[in-house]
């Protein structure tokens, strides 16, 4: 059975891709088809967003952080059973690591699973120049399948007719779309990107805007008929959804508006070798769940800081659960929160305290990263790889024993270990080495084990 999809693109980041790509979502999902949600690159924000449009799963499509197999198998495995899968791409359609081979760009990521593309681009300040614009994507490399534009934020519906008749003049693609400037619609911004799904105010009456919308100014039609038209399938053999073990252990997972930068595969992941996901609230919940083991992801920690820091009790739990032994895993966010403190404006929060470290709201950290463990922790052996992504605007001062989790290729070191614990900033990406979601569940195993 052939998977029917297409890919959403921009010319660059603040396009209003995302708007875009979410409201064809649920406009596709309000006419009664099952849509599939996926995007470009390392995002944790844009999934949100996802699956609230379409009520599904969105999963991360990298080339960087895995390799083609990864994101054929992620694509063509959750897309069975849906109408039509859409994924939304990152920034501009050729953007990726750099150098002139496109790697872990829209470009890319279309290449490899055969997608045709439709691109997005802001009109709000140009006319019939648009038009060079649009031919400037098509000839940059040839093997681009640019089927469709879709103009937004324009002024008018002369603005419209006449952006329209350029783009289709000189260079042929049709526009399938003219979306004009509503700001009742746009999702709105901050430093690490987005503002998150957990945080948005995003309710029906958003999404029912939102739909009515992209339906009155998009060809769905065309989407739906040029999704089949490039329908495709995949007969490789499966690598992370090729089994699923028996429970093994309790994994208590931090999920609220201060923590939400989870790649769904990793918790997949986990699952497939025997954890069990059990989410608690850090904020609201005064104990932790029944559970074997912590993983704390990314989010914005800084900015509930005030009331992170008032749920004493679970503070001083999740110390007290290190100090006894527990594995504890956490990337970014939750690195920022196992700290002594967060300093935030002219405030400074009291954290869990097990890493003996103060968080100053400084400096930015971005990109993708090869990392080896100098030594053994909770998810990795000693001289075992990972990749994963790094975006953060903080840095943590130590002012005690430091043992770095990782080490990157350029030498840097950063993280840290501590009996059970291992933290970074680092996002990990299981599938580049799913025996670091084994070997976590493994050390809760043996924790769980060890307490009953």
């Amino acid at each position: 059975m052939g998977i029917n999809g297409v890919m959403i693109a921009a010319t660059s980041s603040g396009s209003g891709k995302t708007t875009v790509s979410t409201g064809i979502m649920r406009a596709l999902s309000d006419r009664g088809l099952k849509v599939q949600p996926f995007k470009v690159g390392p995002d944790y924000i844009d999934p949100g967003f996802h699956r609230i449009a379409s009520g599904n799963r969105s999963y991360n499509l990298d080339s960087v952080m895995g390799d083609k197999q990864t994101v054929k198998e992620l694509y063509y495995h959750n897309s069975e059973g849906k109408d039509i899968s859409v994924v939304e791409g990152v920034m501009g359609l050729y953007d990726g690591i750099g150098g002139h081979n496109f790697r872990g760009s829209s470009f890319e990521i279309s290449m490899i699973l055969g997608l045709p593309v439709i691109l997005v681009i802001d009109i709000s300040s140009s006319g019939e120049s648009a038009a060079a614009l649009v031919k400037g994507f098509m000839e940059l490399d040839k093997r681009a399948r640019i089927a469709g534009v879709i103009m937004n934020r324009a002024g008018s519906d002369y603005h419209c007719k006449l952006v329209r008749e350029a783009i289709e003049y000189h260079t042929g693609v049709k526009v399938i779309g003219c979306i004009k400037r509503d700001d009742s619609i746009r999702i709105n911004s901050r430093y690490l990107g987005l503002v998150t799904a957990a945080e948005n105010s995003m309710d029906d009456d958003y999404f029912k805007r939102l739909s009515d919308s992209i339906s009155k100014s998009v060809d769905l039609d065309f989407i739906i008929g040029l999704s089949k038209q490039y329908s495709s399938g995949w007969s490789g053999s499966e690598k992370i959804y090729n089994f699923k073990r028996k429970e093994k252990a309790r994994i208590g997972v931090a999920y609220n508006r201060a923590f939400s930068f989870y790649y769904p595969v990793n918790i997949e992941i986990l699952e497939k070798y025997g954890g069990i996901p059990v989410y608690f609230d850090p904020v609201k919940d005064k104990t932790l769940p029944d559970v074997d083991g912590i993983y704390i992801g990314g989010g914005y920690p800084e900015l509930y800081a005030k009331d992170l820091s008032m749920n004493k009790s679970l503070l001083w739990e999740i110390k007290d659960k290190i100090n006894g032994g527990m594995p504890v895993f956490a990337e970014c966010g939750g690195y920022m929160y196992l700290s002594e403190s967060i300093k935030y404006g002219n405030e400074v929060y009291p954290m869990v305290g097990s890493i003996p470290a103060t968080v100053h709201m400084e400096g930015l950290s971005l990109g993708y990263r090869k990392a080896v463990s100098p030594s053994s922790c909770v998810i990795l052996g000693k001289g075992e790889k990972i990749r994963g992504h790094e975006f953060h605007y903080s840095r943590i001062d130590f002012h005690g024993r430091e043992d770095p989790a990782y080490e990157f290729e350029n030498g840097t070191r950063e993280g840290y270990n501590y009996r059970q614990l291992t933290a970074g900033y680092l996002h990990v990406y299981f599938p580049s080495n799913q025996n670091a979601a084994r070997r976590f569940v493994s050390r809760c195993s043996q924790y769980r084990k060890g307490k009953s």
